[in-house]
């Protein structure tokens, strides 16, 4: 009989999620990829929604340290820039999880919400530097998480077909959206 942990079911379940996005994981799939029987799944875990609030959690984690280490030593703008591109990078490079962690009733009411509270955080930590109120800040984080979260989805569904450069169509949104933040 072939041993299993935790940690291989979650990275079964990843492959297979950025493969064919959260409609796509069964647990049939994932024993199939970890070759074993379905049900001794059920040895670590009690059901399909359980394990995808594992993986929502392991992907906010990793999403949360993709944008520190992104935004590390740097601040105000740049900070914001490089969140933002890491952000980007993560949902082409993850489309599957980044799928999974748009939707909160998988991790929300969990552990994995501290991490969502630590994205946020880290956002507003940026924004305090601009002297924007807590509230504003709230909103720019919407405002930057919608264009983000749009931009993204439409690059990954190929839909910008036009021949101008869709990077510098990404920097001149940021550009625009920053262009908001009060000056020093």
């Amino acid at each position: 009989m072939k041993k299993i942990t935790k940690a291989d079911i979650i990275a079964a379940t990843v492959g297979i999620l950025n493969k064919h996005g959260v409609a796509g994981v069964s647990l049939k799939e994932v024993a199939e990829k970890l070759e074993i029987k379905p049900p001794s799944l059920y040895n670590h875990i009690k059901n399909r929604e359980e394990l995808l609030s594992l993986v929502a959690a392991f992907s906010l984690e990793r999403f949360y340290h993709a944008l520190l280490t992104a935004s590390a030593g740097i601040q105000k703008k740049e900070a914001l820039f490089a969140m933002s591109e890491a952000y980007r990078k993560f949902a082409l490079a993850f489309p599957g999880q980044y799928e999974l962690i748009q939707r909160q009733n998988y991790w929300k009411n969990t552990p994995a919400e501290a991490t969502s509270d630590q994205i946020v955080g880290l956002l507003q930590k940026v924004l305090a530097s601009f002297a924007l109120p807590k509230e504003e800040q709230i909103h720019f984080i919407r405002l930057m998480r919608s264009y983000l979260h749009g931009f993204s989805s439409l690059t990954g569904n190929n839909s910008f077909q036009l021949q101008e450069d869709i990077e510098e169509s990404f920097l001149y949104g940021l550009k625009t959206i920053f262009s908001a933040l009060p000056e020093d």
